[in-house]
């Protein structure tokens, strides 16, 4: 049997690889995160489903090649566990390449929302709250 910290540990190294695959615009992998009928939501746009969040993303974020590129960043987690639900806190801040260096260019807070199948943490909600934002070079203008 899995301990509560084990089961949180798992959460936060999802919550990473979300990070690692959208700064490497691997969307389908971003995707993959969720669950079947996960959801991802956010002031530009809501997504039902795995091929539909993939499909958002790669609509809105420039790739390599495309706009200036961007990391983000998860700090203060705080994540509760009940049986094989759970939810994730947790504050983000985003950085993109810009002419003088690296810019802030938005900060808020990840709200999510887990459930666990076949003995993997996924992702059944994620919503961003923008709370500082600035130009973040997207393909949508924003």
């Amino acid at each position: 049997m899995t301990s509560a910290a084990d089961e949180k540990d798992a959460i936060r190294e999802q919550m990473a690889l979300y990070c690692y695959a959208l700064d490497a615009c691997r969307f389908e992998d971003v995707a993959a995160l969720f669950a079947d009928d996960g959801e991802w939501t956010t002031s530009y746009g809501t997504a039902h489903g795995q091929a539909e969040i993939a499909a958002l993303l790669d609509s809105n974020i420039p790739k390599p090649g495309e706009g200036p590129q961007r990391k983000h960043y998860i700090t203060n987690i705080m994540v509760r566990v009940d049986a094989d639900r759970a939810t994730a806190t947790s504050d983000y801040l985003i950085v993109r390449e810009g002419d003088g260096g690296l810019l802030p260019v938005m900060g808020g807070r990840y709200n999510d929302t887990f459930v666990k199948r076949d003995g993997t943490w996924q992702f059944a909600r994620k919503e961003l709250e923008h709370h500082i934002w600035g130009d973040m070079a997207l393909k949508n203008g924003r």
